[in-house]
C-alpha cells in the first residue's frame, strides 16, 4: 500500500489555531475547527489520519517538542516548511486564511483540485463533493443527499460519511439536517453547539424550538439539476 506523506501546518488568527494538513503537492487533505488548544487541534488531526493507516504524519519543528510530550510514543517525523515546497508556506496561509473565513461565517470556495480524499470509497467522495455544493447561508438535508445517491434509504450511510469528514468547513457538513430541520450531529469538538453557531453565522435563522426554519432548507437536487 502506497502511503501518503502529511505535512501538518497551523498558525494562529486572532488568537485561534488554525491548522490543515497538505501532501507536497499542497493537497489539502485534513482540517479542524479553530481552536485555542493546540493538543487539541493534534488530537482531532491524528485521530482522523493515523486512524487510517495510509499516511505518514509530519510535524513542523516548531512544535516537535509539544507533540511528543503530550502524545508520548505516537509516530510523526518533523519537517521544515520552507522545504517541502517553494510554494508551501503562501499556499498553506492561503487555505489558512480560507478556513478561518469559513469560520467566521464568510463565503468561501474551495474547488475539487485543491482537497484529496485519500482512502474514502467512491460512495463517501461522492457524499463529500455533493456536500460542497451547498450554498452558504442555506441547509439540506441528508435525505436529500442520499435521493442523489441511489434513494432516500442511504440517508444514514450519508450521515455515517459526514460524520468522518477530514475536511470540516473546506467540505461544509455543518449545512446537512434532519428533514424537520433538527440538526442532526456534528462530530467536530463541541458537537451540535457548534453546528448551530457555524450556521447562524452564515444567517441560517431558527424557530423558537432550535430547529431551522424551512426557508432555509433547499433542495440540492434543484439547484444542481
Amino acid at each position: 500500500m502506497i502511503k501518503v506523506i502529511v505535512y501538518i501546518y497551523l498558525e494562529k488568527r486572532n488568537n485561534l489555531w488554525v491548522s490543515a494538513g497538505f501532501t507536497k503537492e499542497l493537497r489539502l487533505v485534513c482540517s479542524t475547527l479553530p481552536s485555542s488548544s493546540v493538543t487539541s487541534i493534534l488530537q482531532s488531526l491524528f485521530s482522523t489520519l493515523l486512524s487510517k493507516k495510509i499516511f505518514v504524519v509530519k510535524i513542523p519543528s516548531t512544535i516537535i517538542s509539544e507533540v511528543y510530550s503530550t502524545f508520548g510514543k505516537i509516530y510523526v517525523e518533523r519537517y521544515l516548511p520552507s522545504l517541502v515546497n517553494k510554494n508551501f508556506l503562501s499556499t498553506a496561509r492561503r487555505i489558512l486564511d480560507k478556513l478561518y473565513a469559513a469560520w467566521e461565517g464568510n463565503r468561501v470556495f474551495f474547488s475539487r483540485e485543491e482537497i484529496l480524499l485519500s482512502g474514502a470509497t467512491n460512495f463517501a467522495k461522492n457524499v463529500l463533493l455533493l456536500t460542497m455544493k451547498i450554498p452558504k447561508g442555506f441547509v439540506t438535508t441528508y435525505g436529500d443527499l442520499a435521493q442523489l445517491l441511489g434513494g432516500k434509504r442511504y440517508s444514514r450511510a450519508v450521515a455515517n460519511v459526514l460524520s468522518e469528514n477530514p475536511l470540516p468547513l473546506a467540505i461544509p457538513c455543518h449545512r446537512v439536517i434532519y428533514f424537520d430541520g433538527r440538526l442532526g450531529g456534528y462530530s467536530a469538538e463541541g458537537g451540535i453547539r457548534i453546528k448551530k453557531q457555524l450556521l447562524e453565522r452564515e444567517g441560517v435563522r431558527f424557530t423558537l424550538n432550535g430547529r431551522v426554519r424551512k426557508e432555509y432548507i433547499v433542495k440540492l437536487s434543484k439547484l444542481i439539476s
